[in-house]
C-alpha cells in the first residue's frame, strides 16, 4: 500500500497594509493573529492557545504557543521586523491532531488545500507556504533502505529529475552496524531549497515509541520518502494548493512534487526502478481517498518500557526473590508500595499530568 500525506508545514501571513509607524506593527500583527484563529477555528480545534516568549520559530519573539499539548504548534512575530510577517509552524503530529480533531467536531475532513482557503478568505492579509514537508509512505511493499542506499552508493541506481537531468546532490546516511536506516538526498543547510529523507519509518516510530507506533507495530514494513520543500519551491506550491479543488488533484500535486524532482533509476538501463514506478502510478488513480492517522501519545509507554528494561527494578526484584524467596518478594512489593503512598509528586510531575492525563484518560491503559 502507498500512501501520500503533509508532513508538517510553515505558513507566513503578510499584511495587506503597512503601520505608518513601527510602533504600530505589534497592534496590527494581533489583528491578524486573531484573524487566522477565527477563520481557522484553531481554539476550538487544538484549545486554547497561550502567550509565549520562547519555543517560538527562530527568528521570532512574541507569539503564542499550544502550552500543554504533545505537539508543537506556535503563531510568532517580531516586533521590529514587520517584513518578516506572522509565523504559523504546524508540526507534523500538530497538524494529525489539527485534521483528526477538525473531522471529529465538524463531520467532514480536511486537507491542506482546504485548510488554506479557509484562513486566506479575509481582507486583512495574504498567506504562502514557507516550507512543506511531503511524504510517500509504502507500506508492506518489502522496500529496504539498506539496499537502496547501497545501490545508489555502488551507481546501481542513480537519482534524475523529471525532464531526465542527473541529481547530483549530496548523499549521507544514518548507518549503524553496517545497517543504513536513514539517508539523505541534498545538504541539510539553513539556505537549501529542497531536501529528501528516506528513512526506515517502522523503526523509527518503534524505537521512539512515535505518536503511530501502533500502526508501526503491526506492518511488515514501513519506507518513507520525505522531502522537503522551502523557499521560492514552497512558495510556488502554496500558490498551486490553494487552486486545487479536490482530493485526487491534491494526491497529484504532492506526487508530483516529490517525483519531479527524484526519480531512481536503474544505471545500466537507466529505467525507473519499481518503486519510482509505483509512485508515478499513484497519479493514475482516480479515487484516491487521504487516510486521517490516529496519533496517540505514548510517553507513558517509553516510562513503562524503561522500567521493565533498563531501570534495576526487576534485577533488584530477582536478587530479593532468589535470597527470600516469594514471602521476601511479597513483603519488599509491599514495602514499596507503602513508601509509594508517602510519595509527594514535583513540580515536573505535575507539569506532566496537566499535559497529559485528559489525553491519557481517554485513550485508555498502556498496560498491556
Amino acid at each position: 500500500m502507498l500512501d501520500v500525506q503533509v508532513d508538517e508545514f510553515t505558513l507566513v501571513l503578510q499584511s495587506n497594509r503597512r503601520p505608518s509607524y513601527i510602533e504600530g506593527w505589534e497592534d496590527l500583527a494581533n489583528r491578524l493573529i486573531n484573524e487566522f484563529i477565527t477563520l481557522s477555528n484553531l481554539e476550538t480545534v487544538l484549545g486554547e492557545l497561550k502567550e509565549a516568549s520562547r519555543s517560538l520559530p527562530h527568528g521570532y519573539s512574541h507569539g503564542f504557543i499550544c502550552d500543554n499539548k504533545p505537539y508543537y504548534f506556535a503563531i510568532a512575530y517580531h516586533p521590529d521586523f514587520i517584513q518578516m510577517g506572522i509565523c504559523i509552524k504546524f508540526s507534523a503530529h500538530a497538524w494529525m491532531e489539527y485534521r483528526k480533531q477538525f473531522e471529529s467536531l465538524f463531520n467532514k475532513s480536511i486537507q491542506i488545500h482546504q485548510f488554506l482557503n479557509n484562513v486566506s478568505n479575509n481582507a486583512l492579509y495574504t498567506s504562502r507556504i514557507s516550507r512543506i514537508d511531503i511524504a510517500i509512505d509504502f507500506i508492506n511493499e518489502k522496500l529496504n533502505v539498506n539496499t537502496i542506499y547501497n545501490q545508489l552508493t555502488k551507481k546501481n541506481q542513480m537519482i534524475k529529475t523529471a525532464a531526465g537531468r542527473n541529481n547530483n546532490s549530496d548523499l549521507s546516511a544514518i548507518t549503524k552496524n553496517k545497517i543504513t536506516s536513514t539517508f539523505y538526498v541534498g545538504s541539510k543547510g539553513k539556505n537549501i531549497r529542497s531536501l529528501l529523507r528516506v528513512y526506515d519509518k517502522k523503526k523509527e516510530q518503534i524505537e521512539t515509541l512515535g505518536v503511530r507506533y501502533e500502526e508501526a507495530i503491526i506492518c511488515e514494513s514501513w519506507v518513507r520518502f520525505e522531502s522537503v520543500f522551502k523557499g521560492a519551491y514552497a512558495h510556488n506550491l502554496s500558490e498551486q494548493l490553494k487552486a486545487v479543488k479536490t482530493d485526487v488533484e491534491l494526491k497529484d500535486l504532492l506526487v508530483s512534487a516529490l517525483t519531479d524532482r527524484y526519480q531512481f533509476h536503474y544505471a545500466k538501463s537507466e529505467k525507473l526502478t519499481t518503486y519510482t514506478k509505483q509512485m508515478i502510478n499513484l497519479l493514475n488513480q482516480r479515487n484516491f481517498e487521504f487516510n486521517t492517522p490516529s496519533p496517540r501519545n505514548n510517553l507513558l509507554e517509553q516510562t513503562q518500557k524503561h522500567i521493565l528494561n533498563g531501570s534495576g527494578l526487576f534485577p533488584y526484584l530477582f536478587k530479593v526473590w532468589h535470597i527470600w524467596g516469594d514471602e521476601g518478594l511479597k513483603k519488599c512489593v509491599t514495602f514499596l508500595q507503602n513508601e509509594f503512598e508517602n510519595y509527594e509528586p514535583n513540580d515536573d510531575v505535575l507539569s506532566w499530568l496537566n499535559k497529559y492525563s485528559v489525553l491519557y484518560s481517554k485513550q485508555g491503559y498502556p498496560f498491556k
